[in-house]
């Protein structure tokens, strides 16, 4: 089951950069600076496609991160730069990608959300675990065009989506900060070293 929060990407961004200023500022720190409109250009041009409004939201608050280890603000994951989301898209189009132009076109065809063991030239990598796992946002078109996927190293994208859009997983995180709730089996943790971590 897919969990909705509907509420502004900027609004739940602005929310989850304030807990980390007060409760972790090493995390703080190393958030990344917003996106430029030429990078955002860039990614457009190689997904040929426009960016959903929640991810352009986000992204020109914030985009990515400065340091792994200290910016993992999503559950086990840290979010790309702009720069780094194209580098890992075309990595990860050499090292999984549908050898069939056809068959790529066809699976390029398929509603948003659906299962895939290739990867698509119409995935933008958004955020990763250090250990091959990303978390992607799926541009295919349908219902869930936008929605939020993961990419596991050993079983690809076989798992419904995280999240519907960015937006929702920008209010989860918020919500999940501000109140210690429970997202995806972890709860955020401030360490002494003025960190953010999900346990």
């Amino acid at each position: 089951m897919i969990s909705q929060m509907t509420h502004p990407a900027e609004e739940s961004w602005d929310r989850v950069v304030t807990w980390l200023h007060r409760n972790v500022p090493v995390s703080a720190a190393h958030i990344g600076r917003p996106a430029t409109k030429n990078e955002i250009a860039v990614v457009e041009a190689l997904l040929n496609r426009e960016l959903p409004a929640d991810l352009l939201a986000w992204w020109r608050r914030s985009c990515g991160v400065t340091d792994f280890i200290k910016g993992r603000l999503i559950p086990g994951f840290a979010p790309f730069t702009a720069d780094e989301a194209i580098e890992h898209r075309e990595e990860m189009l050499d090292i999984a990608p549908c050898d069939d132009a056809a068959e790529t076109a066809a699976l390029a065809a398929d509603p948003a959300g659906s299962a895939c063991t290739f990867w698509l030239p119409v995935w933008l990598p958004l955020a990763h675990n250090g250990g091959g796992d990303y978390l992607f946002v799926d541009l295919r078109s349908g219902p869930l065009h936008g929605c939020v996927m993961q990419w596991e190293k050993y079983e690809a994208a076989v798992s419904e989506p995280s999240w519907p859009n960015t937006a929702t997983m920008l209010a989860e995180i918020a919500h999940s900060l501000d109140h210690n709730t429970d997202i995806t089996g972890y709860q955020p943790e401030a360490l002494d070293d003025g960190t953010l971590d999900w346990v």
